[in-house]
């Protein structure tokens, strides 16, 4: 399959109409799920997609071990080059690699003003300005409302989405009014997309909470498959 037949038919395509077309530039989107369910490889899923259309993602990883980031952006071409039978796969390897960077730091030893200098640094150094930021790892209990404005300002200064992953308790999941679980309503106002993961029925279901100033929300025709982790048609 040739690589603009990929992108045209991507699952990520069927995301971002559900979404009103993307999070869009100075945005902030999280997905939510109890640990291990999946956010991070719809985070990477979604990274893919954007460095496959030749444009450039940073990922920052608050997690304990950086290495498994990269294994995870391996897995995941993996699939997706086996499901979609894409050719060149050696090329496209490379341009994934050329146009992402990742940033790890030990979320108890630094600060977002640091968080920020470094992105700023890279910019300068190396020219690479993200179009896209992925943030792995960052807890949504132990930081306030003022942290995420402090990212809400830094989508804005890239003139960049970003992308989060937000952890919830296995047990006593607490829900808005909205249905939006804690600890992202905390401050749900602040994030323009908030999509839940619900395991169920040997399949992953993508719950649309959020969708910018929308009311009514519309379903997410995707799932997570829970074998390849890729998101894929839901079906009939």
């Amino acid at each position: 399959m040739l690589k603009k037949e990929l992108k045209e038919r991507s699952p990520i395509r069927i995301f971002e109409k559900s979404i009103h077309g993307g999070l869009g530039k100075g945005n902030l989107g999280v997905f939510t799920a109890r640990k291990g369910v999946g956010k991070t490889a719809c985070l990477v899923h979604v990274s893919i997609d954007k460095l496959l259309r030749h444009q450039k993602v940073l990922h920052i990883s608050f997690t304990e071990d950086p290495h498994h980031i990269e294994n995870w952006y391996e897995q995941v071409f993996s699939e997706i080059a086996h499901a979609f039978k894409l050719e060149n796969v050696l090329d496209d390897h490379d341009q994934i690699t050329h146009n992402r960077r990742i940033l790890h730091f030990r979320q108890a030893d630094v600060t977002l003003e640091h968080v920020a200098q470094s992105i700023d640094q890279l910019c300068r150094s190396t020219d690479f300005c993200p179009e896209i930021v992925i943030v792995d790892g960052f807890s949504f209990y132990d930081h306030s409302e003022k942290d995420f404005l402090h990212w809400k300002k830094l989508a804005e200064d890239l003139d960049a989405a970003i992308w989060f992953s937000a952890t919830l308790h296995r047990e006593n999941l607490q829900f808005d009014a909205h249905g939006v679980p804690y600890p992202v309503n905390r401050f749900p106002h602040l994030f323009a997309v908030i999509i839940m993961l619900e395991p169920s029925n040997e399949v992953i279901n993508l719950k649309l909470l959020k969708d910018h100033d929308a009311i009514d929300l519309e379903k997410i025709a995707l799932k997570l498959d829970p074998n390849t982790m890729l998101m894929v048609d839901r079906g009939p």
